[in-house]
């Protein structure tokens, strides 16, 4: 017997391809307790749940973007007065760099405890190389190399020369003003590369996720888990990593965070309970409806 539009069957039956009950904003949270949500998510929803997936993670996103932003404001306020109060007018020109006025600039961390012995930036027209014994944790501009340090990794040192092509000038108004700048333009982005990038995990998680389903599936035999294909396999478990993302967003609030040989076992038995739950869900049909064909 066929199934009818409005998804009834004409003996009053539930058919598989039922209009879906549940949104993806109320699926967010009924992921954590609701059989009829992974009933539904498995009968009646369509697609292989990347639309799904796509819009946990861009709300899952939004609180680091914001923390981001309010970061990178208060720097702006802060912490970019004082650097440009530091720096020189500096001019780079056939290769040569000359800074006004002239001589050694040290530009240090201003929120370093040990700011004043501590440099970040050293800033010399007076030398032509990047000397072998300066103190520095950070970069150096002499008047033809520029270089960087990094006593944290053994003293790692790369040293680049300045080319004829090379040819600026960065006043402190204009370091400033891009410093300042970050605060609007670097959440977005960061937020959608982050955006993206969870989304290529997320969705290869759940692609082996998936690769249980038929073995959970085989546990119950009925009709509704034999027509557990991959795609509905799928939609199952993105919506049963769901419970997992939600938590960690929310610990990333704290400074609870467990180490990842703590964190990854336990997430990883938390989602294969929730997926074991979905295909039970999903293979058990709701009191006094039938499956039709």
């Amino acid at each position: 017997m066929s199934d009818l539009a409005d998804g009834t069957s004409a003996d009053g039956g539930l058919s598989r391809t039922a209009i879906k009950r549940f949104g993806y904003v109320s699926a967010i949270y009924q992921s954590f307790y609701s059989r009829d949500l992974y009933r539904d998510v498995g009968g009646h929803w369509t697609g292989m749940g990347l639309l799904y997936l796509l819009v946990l993670l861009a709300i899952c996103w939004i609180p680091t973007a914001i923390r981001l932003f309010l970061g990178l404001q208060a720097f702006a306020l802060t912490t970019v007065p004082l650097i440009v109060q530091q720096l020189p007018t500096v001019t780079i020109s056939g290769g040569e760099m000359r800074c006004d006025p002239p001589g050694r600039h040290v530009v240090a961390d201003p929120m370093s405890a040990t700011a004043s012995s501590a440099p970040v930036l050293i800033i010399d027209d007076s030398i032509d190389t990047v000397p072998p014994d300066i103190e520095v944790e950070g970069a150096v501009l002499t008047r033809r190399e520029f270089g960087t340090i990094r006593r944290s990794r053994n003293n790692e040192r790369r040293i680049w020369k300045l080319t004829p092509s090379a040819d600026m000038t960065l006043t402190p108004d204009r370091v400033g003003s891009f410093l300042t700048s970050v605060r609007l333009w670097m959440p977005p982005v960061l937020y959608v590369f982050a955006l993206l990038g969870s989304l290529v995990f997320r969705g290869l998680q759940a692609c082996l996720y998936a690769a249980l389903v038929p073995m959970l599936a085989r546990r119950f035999a009925t009709r509704a888990a034999a027509s557990l294909d991959f795609r509905a396999a799928l939609r199952l478990s993105i919506v049963a990593i769901t419970p997992v993302v939600v938590i960690q967003t929310l610990l990333s609030f704290g400074s609870w965070v467990p180490a990842w040989y703590v964190r990854w076992p336990v997430a990883i038995a938390i989602t294969v309970a929730y997926l074991k739950m979905a295909v039970e869900s999903a293979a058990t049909e709701p009191a006094g409806s039938t499956l039709t064909t």
